[in-house]
């Protein structure tokens, strides 16, 4: 079986790396040649000089590549994190920070990062549930203070937005799918993940249609720091910092689609969560340390924080779609839709079908890890005809529902896509466990489903994501890695207590300030939570080629 042309089968799992031939040609100034003679390349101190003749030895410059040189090229399916360090990194913080004359310097951190560093915490303290997440971000805050930024606050809130303006638009494309017999818009794939996106736009432009134009929770999170947030709080302008669990993020914020027509960027610089610790180690953090005024509440006007959204820990898309349509077939008939949750190969492959006795109403999923993206482009691929050009493979009722009985061989309406195994809580850039944090006993386990990057492994993975979920209205929340008894019964609990429950209140608050803040940046109108995808021409070098 052939498998995507960006990746061989040496590739062919979920850390890939940088190519090893980068095909981006460097540029070299025509220089004037001897007729003869040799000529020999010394290296000095890490500098390379060229030697010839009774020429003086000429230093040679170094080919640099940028991340906009990585954004436009097809030679690696993700960036090479040494390019990413190099070009948004803790210096460039400290640069700036340097100079920061009248300009507001703001940060946002994620939640998934603030699990990582808690879990890492954890092991420096006695206590066997380490920080409380909201004194670890005030604590944080302080600490961040100090050094001159002047807010600090969690990505939660842009998420919600970007949960309501990915509804938005799943239902805009499926009302296209039900008017307009040509042009295919379902299946609509999560576009939260920079390294599914760069995959896509690289190695599968033909799926671009397909990839939700909702921007993610870290530009979202952009747009209020620089249009909310920074005029509120000194006049001129503002210089935004994120905090995320990878280093695709820190590409994501360099692509020209998130620079205004002034040059402004939504976000300046992208740090990882292990960028942050090493950070907040020059300044001495001391995480179990109070600091003044941690415990009282938040400004009136601030935007809601750790906000709890039920789902997965990589930001419960496929959840908030879900509920949308379970709300909207509840608005209009009597009874109630049944839900099964079915793990295809492995719970980073788990399916999700709502439906009646008659219909099925909704079929999505969540696919995490490049292992399982394999399969998932050749199934959309063979639904749509996209990579061939056919017409779409024909059956798919038209409307709301599809009749039951068929939702196996079904096309899917949704998919949450996550590059990395396990999802957002197990970034690249997330903290690694500290020495014999894990036990050689738990290394034996096989029964684990998801693996670690290089420095950590599966247990290590669980215990941030069980840490994500650790606080009580969490906890109910969370549906991901249940017992396969509770397959059925826990989703349906959560989708149930959603509509009807604790959590329906706590989303219908959360949901009018949401809608304050689009009536104010008049989303509708000026369309700023979306993005456009580009597809990335293969180039083709035959000097680059592999025997």
């Amino acid at each position: 079986m052939a498998f995507s042309g960006a990746l061989s089968l040496t590739d062919l799992n979920d850390y890939l790396g940088p190519s090893q031939v980068c095909i981006k040609p460097v540029d070299a100034p025509e220089q004037s040649t001897e007729p003869s003679g040799e000529t020999e390349i010394a290296i000095d101190q890490g500098t390379y000089y060229e030697a010839s003749g009774t020429r003086a030895r000429t230093q040679l410059e170094t080919a640099e590549i940028s991340l906009n040189d990585c954004l436009a090229c097809s030679g690696c399916v993700t960036s090479a994190e040494t390019v990413l360090i190099g070009m948004q990194s803790i210096e460039e913080v400290k640069q700036e920070l340097a100079k920061k004359d009248a300009r507001t310097f703001l940060v946002s951190i994620s939640p998934q990062s603030l699990a990582s560093l808690a879990t890492r915490y954890m092991y420096a303290s006695s206590s066997k549930e380490g920080l409380a997440t909201p004194s670890l971000l005030r604590r944080i805050a302080h600490a961040l203070g100090q050094r001159g930024f002047d807010y600090v606050w969690d990505t939660s809130f842009a998420r919600h937005l970007a949960l309501r303006e990915h509804t938005r638009e799943f239902f805009e494309r499926r009302h296209a799918r039900d008017t307009q017999a040509d042009a295919p818009r379902l299946p609509m794939l999560a576009s939260a993940c920079p390294g599914w996106i760069c995959y896509a736009e690289k190695a599968h432009s033909e799926l671009l249609p397909y990839i939700a134009a909702t921007k993610s929770p870290q530009q979202i999170s952009g747009v209020l720091a620089k249009d909310i947030i920074a005029p509120k709080l000194r006049e001129g302008t503002a210089y935004h910092v994120t905090v995320m669990p990878c280093y695709d993020k820190k590409l994501e914020a360099s692509r020209e689609d998130f620079v205004d027509a002034n040059g402004i960027r939504e976000v300046d610089c992208v740090l990882t969560t292990g960028e942050l610790h090493d950070l907040l180690l020059e300044s001495d953090f001391d995480p179990y340390v109070p600091v003044p005024g941690e415990d009282a509440p938040g400004a009136p006007d601030a935007f809601p924080a750790l906000l709890q959204e039920p789902g997965s820990s990589s930001g419960g898309y496929l959840f908030a779609i879900l509920h949308a349509v379970w709300q909207e077939w509840q608005a209009q008939h009597v009874g109630t839709p049944s839900l099964e949750m079915r793990v295809i190969r492995s719970v980073d492959y788990t399916e999700y079908i709502l439906r009646t006795p008659d219909a099925v109403l909704f079929k999505g999923a969540q696919c995490y890890g490049f292992r399982n993206l394999q399969n998932l482009v050749r199934k959309i691929q063979r639904e749509t005809g996209a990579r061939s050009g056919r017409a779409p493979v024909r059956g798919r009722g038209r409307g709301l529902m599809r009749r039951a009985g068929h939702e196996d061989s079904g096309a899917y309406d949704y998919i949450e896509v996550m590059a990395c195994p396990g999802g957002c809580v197990n970034g690249g850039g997330q903290m690694r466990p500290p020495a014999g944090a894990v036990q050689a006993e738990d290394a034996m386990d096989e029964d684990a489903p998801v693996q670690g990057w290089q420095g950590t492994d599966k247990h290590w993975v669980q215990r941030v994501e069980e840490r994500y979920w650790l606080d009580p209205s969490r906890r109910a929340a969370a549906t991901p890695n249940v017992d396969a008894e509770e397959q059925t019964g826990a989703p349906l609990r959560v989708l149930d207590d959603a509509a009807h429950g604790a959590l329906h209140a706590w989303l219908a608050g959360t949901d009018a300030r949401a809608a304050e803040v689009e009536q104010v940046l008049d989303v509708t109108q000026t369309h700023v939570f979306r993005t456009t995808y580009h597809g990335v021409q293969q180039q083709t070098n035959g000097l680059a080629v592999q025997w």
